[in-house]
Order: C-alpha cells, then structure tokens, then sequence
C-alpha cells in the first residue's frame, strides 16, 4: 500500500493531505512524525481546527456563512423578532450550505484522532490526552452544527481514504440517523470531559467543563427534537429503514437527563459564576453598568471564548450595529430592537393585553420629560441589552426621535392616524407634525416659533428613525450589548471578544432540561426546585422581578422567555426557536412593532408612538417562517453526486 503521507505547507500555515510514492517528502515539507511527534507539530494542526469551528460568532452572517470578511447587512438577530433591520425583509434563511467545509474539518479531526496514538510515546501522555479531548471536543461541536440544520448525516468517524483504499462508490454513505448523530455527538462529548484537563491548557482552548457546557446545550436541543419535532422523515437503507429526520419520542428524557448532568457538572465545579462584580442590591444603575460590563471584559462567566484582536482577527460589529450618530464612516443601523422584545422585560407599564402603555385612560399619548422615562422601571437587564432614545452611549446622548408636533398639547394629544398600523408616518397629513424623510432631508424645527432666535431641533434628530431608504434608525432603540465605548467604529476594526458560552447559558439549560423532566415524570432530583433556584439568580443578576415561590413556576414559558431576555443578541434564539418548533407559530404573517420618539413642542415632552415596521423600498416586512425549513435542504451538490444520500422533505 502507498505510504500515505499528511503535509503541511510551512509558508502558509495550512494542513493538506497527499497520496505519495515519495519515501523522503520536498524540502519545504514536513512528515508525519513532524506533525504528530512533537507538541509544535499537533498545535499548528489544532489551531487550524479552533479556527474552523462554526461558531456563529461576529463574523457568522447568515446570508453567507462562517467568517465572513464583508459588510454583514443582514443580523442573525432580525430574523427572531429580537430586532429589525432594513435588510431583512421577512423570515429567511441562511443563505449558504454548510456542508463540504464541514467534511474537510471533519476529516482533519479524524486523521488527528488516528494519527496522534501512533506517536504517543514521543509526547507527554496528558498532552496526548488534551490534544484527543480536544479533537473530539471539535468533532462533537461540528456534528451538532449539521445535526442541526439537516438531521441525519452521514457519519464519518475514520479517515476515508479514497482511492487508496475505498472505491468511489465507497465514498457514497448512507445519512445516519438523526438519533445516531445526538448519540454520537454525546459519546465524543463524554469522551472530551474525560480526558480534557480541569484547566485550559491555553486562553481560547476547551477544558473538561467547557465540553460539559457544550454538552447541556446539545443534548438539550436534541431533547427537544425527540418531545417536540414531528417530522417522521424515513429511508431505505439495504432493506433497513432508517429515520433520518427526527427522535423517537421516547428518549426526549434520556436527551433532556444528559443535558441536566452535564450542566451539574459544570455548576458543581464551582469553576465558574454569574458575574456580579458591579451589582448592587436595589442599585439599578449598578445593575445596568454590571450586565454591560460582563460582555467587554473577561469575568467570572466566561467558559468559552473566541477571542478577536488587532494582530490577528477584527470584526465588524460595531460598524454595522452603531448609531448613526457615532460612526466615522461606513455602515450603521443594522439591528434595531423590536418593542415585541422590549414588552418580554418586567417594570415596564403595560395594557390589559401585556402590550407597552403609551395610551392613558383618556385616550391620549402619555408624555414623558425624556423617552427614557417610560422605561425607568424596567429591569436593569434591559437598558444593559438595548439604547433607549436619549440615552447616552459613547458620552453621547442619542438622538433617536421619528418627529415633531408643533400642536395644542393642552387638552392632551390624541394618537396619530396611523397608530398600531403598518402606514408610513410621512404619508399623515397633519400640518403640525414635521418628519424627515431621511437624514439627508432633516429639518430644522424651531421649538418656539414667536421667537426667531429661540432654540431649534432637527425632526428626526442624528439617527431617525426615518422612513427612506436610507442609513440611521429603523426600529427606534439600538443594540448596547457587546457594543464598545470606544475605538474605532468604521470598517474591521472590532476587537470585543465572542462569548460562545457563559455561566448564565449553563443554568438557562439546566433549568429547562429540569422543568421538562420533571414535566416527563422523571424521577430523582427535585427538578422543579434545580429550575426555581437557577431562573430566580438570573433574575436577581438582571434586577427582574424574583419569581416568589416554586408554584409560580407553572409553565415552561416562563423559561423559555427568560432565556431569550437573557441570551438575547447572542445568536442563540433562532436555534431555540427552531427547536421549540414554535417558529412558525410566532411568524405567520407577522409584523414586528418598533418605537418612534415625538417631541411635542407645545408640552415641552415626548410621546411614544408604537407601530408596525415601516415598508421601505417596496419591502413590506411580513415574516412567515417556512416550516419546510426545521429541516434545511442539503445542497444539491451533494445530492448530485451521492446517490444514497436522500433530500429533505420538501426540498
């Protein structure tokens, strides 16, 4: 058989793999046992793995895909209701297939797991032991993220070592199981907790509790897909039938145990906590700067890192997230949060229909001295997460206002025509209201007009919102969470840190996978006490409410909703969505409410309209999820050149 030789180019840094009748490789490059036999060798091969895995971090853009080094217009987060951009649309999905990159890794991951042992004894054994938990840490997070998307894959777990050993049609594998692939995903998991050490071997790599964390996540999603998923997608497979899209129903508690375990570990580790270190009892002003801090800064919560910096990685956030008001240049604007998000806060006032109260009992706006006044009860969580209008960001206060209305405010000031609805402000025909049609076109009102040298104020202020196609506002508030107070704003100039998991996603997942075994009839711990106690710390970190006893905890709503408060803007909620298979009930023909700032010269306040996202362009912004989509089409591609690999349903 032909000596099959890995080689890596030392210019570039980069692994490839070669079938070679060679006995002594090129001058410029390294052998096997320069790979595997030395700790310099397998952490050029590692790193290489780090840098590929999926994580949807900064430079996930689901229009395109992992790494992206161009203007992201489109925000993961615009397509959950957490915010609006004007890019987005509607419910669409990501626009890329994740697939032969995810193979290429795979196949990388494998050689380093059989390749690694044949040189053990040239290296120390925890080493060895690291490198392999470490590997299979990598291969369980990249399964997960095709498992996710397409169920059943097929399941490589050894060199395919074609044509030298294994036919073409060898290379044509079967999808296995959705089951399989959780399973699969659970033993390479158990296999990393086992042999990983109790401490990162280096900042940005995984210890034996960051596989446990990782581990709650997963098994808590497949846990959901065996309780909640109802696609029964099956194939032939040589007389054998296969489920390749879906769980039976009956391990959703075995799923969701594995998910409580591996969190208790974590948790009785005592390695990591919620991060207080700013908080102060009944300081919302501590509170609020507390949770702002936790995402800029390493602390207590921090588990799994990918770290971005000026040598190495830049990112774009900033640049596409700011203000208008801020920016050097470039992009801004992209994620503007939702009033449907800003209602899920406690402290906030709210109608009979738990929907934000900007209508008193008369019929009339409430007025406010400062926007920021109608949030000032809200928990501190929330101005922590978004930029209220008037709040201050960068030592600035950003002025996020829709219009003015130079109006009789004395008998009070009656909604506007279009209230609640989905028309255009700039189609009202009120003569005492001033709008911008866009920052460009912005003008300048006077506040006082029998005074010619009183003071003045431009219609939409620095940012909007505004309703041409145009840079600024959209959605009346911004996004603060991982937004830095300083650096450069415009292009890749982004150096905040990705938190692909903290402690607060631990006990989230611990809680939930609590309230659905004891919902199962699980026995063992008391599992509605686990989900009191880890829901009611994160609420007393967020300032909220605490829930008052075990029995208020009556539905796993309560949950799940404090899951998306508190993992909000962290590329998390699509996927719980999508696991819920709740998606598509809250997108059916659904329009998403935004926020727009009026100030009343004659009051000398601001009222809060509340309406539907503005159309712009011809876009009307209707989302209806494609429930064909819980289970993405794999690319054609694939299916062109592996007969034995089934689509879809529905694709």
């Amino acid at each position: 058989m032909k000596l099959k030789k890995t080689l890596m180019s030392i210019g570039l840094g980069v692994l490839l793999t070669a079938c070679t009748d060679l006995d002594i490789p090129p001058i410029n490059l390294l052998n096997e046992n320069d790979i595997y036999g030395s700790n310099e060798g397998i952490m050029t091969n590692v790193a290489r793995i780090y840098s590929r895995l999926p994580i949807e971090d900064f430079k996930y853009y689901y229009a395109s895909g992992f790494n992206f080094n161009g203007t992201q217009y489109k925000q993961f987060s615009c397509l959950t209701g957490e915010a609006i951009g004007r890019d987005t649309p509607g419910a669409e999905s990501e626009g890329f297939s994740y697939w032969d990159d995810t193979y290429s890794q795979i196949r990388d991951i494998n050689m380093l797991i059989e390749k690694l042992p044949e040189y053990a004894s040239s290296l120390n054994t925890s080493d060895v032991d690291t490198y392999l938990g470490e590997a299979h840490f990598a291969r369980a997070y990249t399964y997960f993220a095709l498992v996710k998307r397409y169920g059943g894959v097929p399941l490589i777990d050894a060199i395919v070592d074609y044509p030298a050993s294994v036919s073409m049609e060898g290379t044509h594998l079967y999808r296995a199981s959705e089951e399989a692939i959780w399973d699969f995903i659970a033993a390479d998991l158990d296999y990393a907790i086992e042999h990983l050490p109790e401490n990162s071997p280096a900042k940005g790599r995984v210890n034996r509790y960051v596989a446990a964390a990782f581990k709650s996540r997963a098994m808590l999603h497949a846990g959901s897909i065996a309780k909640y998923n109802s696609v029964n997608e099956t194939q032939d497979q040589e007389g054998v039938s296969v489920r390749i899209c879906g769980i039976p129903a009956n391990r959703a508690n075995e799923y969701f145990k594995a998910s409580y375990e591996a969190a208790k570990l974590v948790v009785d580790s005592q390695k990591y906590a919620l991060y207080m270190g700013q908080w102060q009892e009944g300081n919302a002003e501590a509170q609020y700067q507390n949770f702002k801090y936790l995402f800029l800064n390493e602390t207590s919560e921090n588990i799994f890192v990918k770290y971005f910096d000026e040598l190495n990685s830049k990112h774009d956030y900033d640049h596409s997230t700011q203000p208008n008001q801020t920016k050097s240049g470039g992009n801004d604007s992209e994620v503007n949060p939702t009033m449907d998000f800003v209602e899920m806060f406690d402290g906030i006032a709210k109608d009979e229909d738990g929907n934000f109260k900007n209508i008193d009992d008369n019929g009339h706006y409430m007025l406010y001295n400062s926007p920021m006044d109608a949030f000032a009860n809200a928990e501190p969580r929330l101005r922590g997460t978004v930029i209220f209008p008037m709040d201050t960001y960068r030592n600035q206060v950003i002025e996020i206002r829709r219009g003015i209305w130079t109006g009789d405010a004395s008998q009070g000031i009656l909604p506007l025509d279009n209230e609640g609805d989905v028309g255009n402000c700039n189609q009202l025909t009120d003569p005492n209201l001033h709008l911008a049609p866009g920052l460009g076109a912005n003008p300048v009102i006077n506040l006082n007009p029998g005074d010619p040298n009183g003071s003045t104020m431009r219609a939409a202020g620095a940012n909007g919102p505004v309703s041409n196609w145009d840079f600024g506002n959209v959605g009346g508030m911004y996004v603060r969470k991982y937004m830095r107070e300083t650096g450069v704003t415009n292009d890749f100039n982004s150096t905040q840190s990705w938190i692909e998991i903290r402690f607060a996603e631990v006990l989230l997942n611990q809680a939930e996978a609590a309230y659905e075994l004891m919902l199962g009839g699980e026995s063992g711990d008391n599992y509605l006490t686990v989900a009191y106690e880890n829901i009611n710390d994160i609420r007393l970190r967020a300032g909220a409410e605490l829930l008052s006893s075990e029995t208020e905890l009556d539905n796993i709503d309560i949950i799940r909703i404090e899951r998306r408060k508190e993992l909000a803007f962290e590329n998390k909620t699509y996927w719980d969505l999508k696991r819920w298979r709740t998606l598509y009930e809250e997108q059916n023909n659904r329009r998403y409410k935004i926020l727009n700032p009026f100030y009343s010269t004659d009051a000398q306040k601001y009222f809060l309209s509340v309406k539907f996202q503005e159309p712009r362009a011809g876009r009307q912004y209707i989302y209806t999820y494609d429930t064909r989509y819980y289970y993405q089409p794999i690319p054609n591609s694939e299916i062109n050149k592996n007969p034995n690999c089934k689509q879809n349903p529905g694709f």
